[in-house]
C-alpha cells in the first residue's frame, strides 16, 4: 500500500513538473507573438498543448494507419464529448476552428484569445446570434482559402452531436466541394473526473488521476459529390454519429 501512494505521488510530482514546463513554454511563445513571428510562436504553441496534454495524463492510443489522415485537406468534423477535446483540436489536427474554449481558458492563461487568433483560430461567443454568423462567414473563408478547417458540428461538449449538428458542414462541404472527414474519438477513462467549468480544480484533479487514453472508434470521408444536396450529405453525416 505504501509503494502504491509513493507510486502516485511521484507520477504527480512529474506531471506536475511538465505541466509547469508546458506552461513556460506557453509564456515564450507569447513573447514570439509580440516580437512578430507567429510561426515560431505556432510550433511552440503545439509543444505546449502536447505537454499539457501529458501532464494531465492522457496517452495518445492512435493507430499508425490513422496518422495520415489527419494531413488530408478537406472539412475534419469530430464528436465533443470531453474538455481535454482542445488537445485533440490543437495536437491531432494542428489545423483552424472556431471555438468558444477562450471563455474556460482567458482567465487562467494570460493573452489566451491572442494566440487563439495568431495561430489562426477564431474565438466567439456562442450565444451571441451576430458572433455565430460571422463564425460560419469565418469558416466559409477559410474552406475557400486553405481548404483545411476543423468543426466541432455539436458547438459545444455539454451537447451531444446526436441531438445537435449544424448543417454549416454540409453545406460548406457542397460549396467549396472539399471532402467532409468525419471522426469519432473516445477517452478511455477510469477516473471519472467531470468538468465544473472551474479549470483549476480540473486540472489539479488530472494531475493525480489515472491514465486516460484517446483512442478512435470511428472514421469515414464522405465525398459532396455523391450527394444531391446539402441536406442528403447533412443526413449521412449525422447517421455516422448514431449509436
Amino acid at each position: 500500500m505504501e509503494k502504491i501512494k509513493l507510486t502516485k505521488l511521484f507520477i504527480f510530482f512529474c506531471r506536475l513538473i511538465i505541466f509547469i514546463f508546458s506552461y513556460f513554454i506557453y509564456l515564450v511563445q507569447l513573447i514570439f507573438i509580440f516580437f512578430n513571428l507567429p510561426s515560431i510562436s505556432r510550433k511552440l504553441f503545439i509543444y505546449s498543448s502536447y505537454l499539457a496534454s501529458i501532464s494531465l495524463g492522457i496517452s495518445y492510443k492512435i493507430n499508425k494507419n490513422y496518422k495520415h489522415e489527419f494531413l488530408r485537406k478537406g472539412i475534419h468534423i469530430s464528436n465533443h464529448d470531453n474538455p481535454l477535446d482542445i488537445f485533440v483540436a490543437q495536437y491531432l489536427f494542428k489545423i483552424r476552428t472556431i471555438t468558444t474554449v477562450d471563455q474556460h481558458l482567458k482567465n487562467f492563461l494570460p493573452f489566451f484569445e491572442v494566440t487563439m487568433k495568431n495561430y489562426g483560430h477564431h474565438c466567439f461567443d456562442y450565444k451571441n446570434f451576430n458572433e455565430r454568423k460571422m463564425a460560419y462567414m469565418y469558416l466559409k473563408k477559410i474552406c475557400s482559402k486553405y481548404n483545411n478547417v476543423l468543426i466541432y458540428p455539436s458547438g459545444s461538449m455539454y451537447t451531444s452531436i446526436t441531438k445537435r449538428f449544424s448543417k454549416s458542414v454540409s453545406k460548406l462541404s457542397m460549396i467549396n466541394n472539399l471532402d467532409v472527414i468525419a471522426w469519432k474519438f473516445y477517452f478511455e477513462d477510469k477516473s471519472n473526473i467531470e468538468y465544473s467549468r472551474n479549470i483549476i480544480k480540473y486540472i489539479f484533479k488530472r494531475l493525480f488521476a489515472e491514465t486516460i487514453f484517446l483512442k478512435i472508434d470511428n472514421f469515414e470521408v464522405f465525398n459532396p459529390c455523391e450527394y444531391e444536396s446539402h441536406e442528403d450529405l447533412h443526413k449521412a453525416l449525422s447517421e455516422f454519429y448514431s449509436p
